[in-house]
């Protein structure tokens, strides 16, 4: 079968597809022919980190059918539609795709592998930041970073259900999409704390950030007193397509402005998606509900699994609209 390697950590130019023998699912996990194959972030992450002896496969997303399942395995069987975050197997970007049996996902009928491939780290992210930690109330302010990407729409979509009055920042080219997605001020990357304090006043109640510039130390400077920033994320730690910061803990502990939190009632909470598992697909039901009511809908462009490497630098380079799909 068909399998995206990185032959070395570095830049999206060491993504190549071979030939490899096809996965035999272990206990506890199923084997799913893949249909559509997420791309993400923290697959950057992976590539530029590459560790062990490689070659390594990265993409822990994927939607497709299951087409074997372990030897202990009841659910999901042999011919179910799943998406799946096979966080532990990794090596998404394939034909066949072993995962984890209690990280699979039902499929509704009729919705598409595209669509599917598009919610599971994103939308449950999402979830996990404005629905269980954010949990913003109606007239509050909201500002949702990279809100153009895949999990920052799911964080708007999500965000403007419970009638806040949301904010947002992207390229200014991705500016009317925002507004068509419900946000009141989209803000440009360049001086977005100054038009955040001249349109609000006295700043946000809610930041949604995957971003962290400055160790987050510039989104908590804009909240107004109790606010709360919800970090899922550190895209920012990413500094070029060759190299990634190592010494994360260091980084983002340093200067954390404990003082002024205190004094000001406010705080951060971080966010992902090791929640039991059993919380997981309580939140996966609901993101299905709201996608039939046409609450949420991802914005999905697909590529070739043999155009990884671009889907990489158009990732690295925030020029994607929402969620970047592989389709094997």
């Amino acid at each position: 079968m068909r399998q995206v390697v990185a032959e070395r950590a570095g830049g999206p130019e060491v993504l190549r597809v071979v030939d490899v023998p096809v996965p035999e699912p272990r206990p506890g996990e199923v084997l799913i022919a893949a249909e559509a194959v997420g791309v993400n972030f923290a697959d950057v992450w992976a590539r530029l980190g590459v560790e062990g002896e490689p070659p390594y496969g990265p993409g822990i997303e994927v939607a497709g059918t299951v087409a074997a399942v372990g030897p202990d395995v009841t659910s999901p069987a042999v011919g179910d539609r799943v998406a799946a975050t096979p966080y532990g197997t990794s090596a998404a970007y394939a034909e066949l795709v072993r995962a984890p049996a209690d990280l699979c996902f039902p499929l509704p009928a009729g919705m598409p592998a595209t669509t599917g491939a598009a919610l599971p780290l994103n939308y449950l992210t999402a979830y996990a930041a404005v629905e269980h930690a954010a949990r913003p109330r109606a007239g509050e302010r909201v500002l949702v970073h990279a809100a153009a990407g895949g999990v920052g729409l799911a964080a708007v979509q999500l965000a403007r259900r419970h009638g806040v009055e949301l904010y947002a920042t992207a390229s200014p080219g991705k500016h009317e999409v925002l507004r068509a997605e419900g946000v009141k001020h989209p803000l440009g990357y360049a001086d977005w704390v100054a038009e955040v304090e001249q349109r609000s006043g006295d700043g946000v109640d809610v930041v949604v950030d995957g971003v962290g510039e400055d160790r987050f130390q510039r989104s908590l400077s804009v909240l107004r007193f109790g606010g709360r920033v919800v970090a899922y994320g550190y895209t920012a730690g990413v500094t070029s397509e060759t190299d990634a910061d190592r010494d994360l803990e260091t980084t983002l502990s340093a200067g954390v402005p404990l003082y002024d939190l205190l004094s000001e009632a406010r705080g951060i909470i971080g966010v992902h998606l090791a929640a039991p598992t059993a919380t997981l697909h309580r939140w996966w039901d609901h993101l299905l509900e709201l996608h039939a009511g046409g609450e949420i809908a991802p914005r999905v462009t697909t590529l070739a699994l043999a155009d990884a490497a671009e889907a990489h630098r158009r990732l690295h380079a925030r020029e994607n609209l929402g969620k970047l799909v592989l389709v094997p």
